[in-house]
């Protein structure tokens, strides 16, 4: 447990450091993204886990990548993960693991959904495409229900309110495509440039 606590400590310095160099406020980035002013601070201060919808949000809002917004990398000509050396990191919705690297025009996560668990509503700009690899999830898009189960794909328009549930009790472990981290909100909010 201390791990996943020191994860979020991470993360949560990783979000205000990003924050702090780009001189907005919280209260910029809650306009900007929708996630209320108290659940950022929770946020940048480790209290919280973020969610993958919280992370997609506040990566567009950025204009970065879901895996640039959460590990310091520098660009490369390719970006490989092996089995062993991917980073699970711990949500509130479930576990997950970015796949896609820095840069990237899409963002590529592993989601492990717990038994009786829902990743929370989420709507974006975009595109998304999920595939399950393995369990059963039940899928909502715009209030109907669609089940898929290990090899089954969905591909949709992420602007219309979805969600994932994990009705069985055996873990569900869906691959998530999304345009949603590269397309910005409003403005994304750049970096300073360096001072020569």
């Amino acid at each position: 447990m201390a791990h996943e606590n020191e994860v979020d400590t991470w993360v949560g310095h990783r979000l205000r450091d990003l924050r702090s160099e780009r001189g907005i406020t919280l209260m910029t980035l809650s306009e900007q993204t929708g996630i209320s002013v108290t659940h950022l601070s929770r946020l940048e201060k480790g209290h919280r886990q973020p969610s993958i919808g919280s992370l997609l949000q506040i990566a567009r809002v950025y204009g970065l990548s879901v895996s640039e917004l959460i590990q310091e990398q520098e660009l490369e000509d390719y970006h490989l993960v092996r089995a062993a050396d991917a980073q699970q990191h711990p949500g509130q919705d479930g576990h997950y693991t970015v796949l896609s690297g820095p840069g990237s025009t899409i963002a590529v996560i592993r989601v492990e959904v717990e038994p009786g668990k829902s990743i929370k509503d989420a709507r974006h700009a975009g595109e998304e495409w999920l595939h399950v690899l393995a369990g059963e999830v039940v899928f909502r898009l715009s209030g109907t229900d669609i089940v898929l189960g290990a090899g089954d794909s969905v591909h949709f328009d992420s602007s219309k309110v979805h969600r994932l549930t994990n009705k069985s009790e055996r873990p569900a472990t869906v691959l998530v495509a999304s345009t949603a981290a590269t397309m910005p909100m409003h403005h994304p909010v750049p970096s300073p440039k360096p001072r020569r």
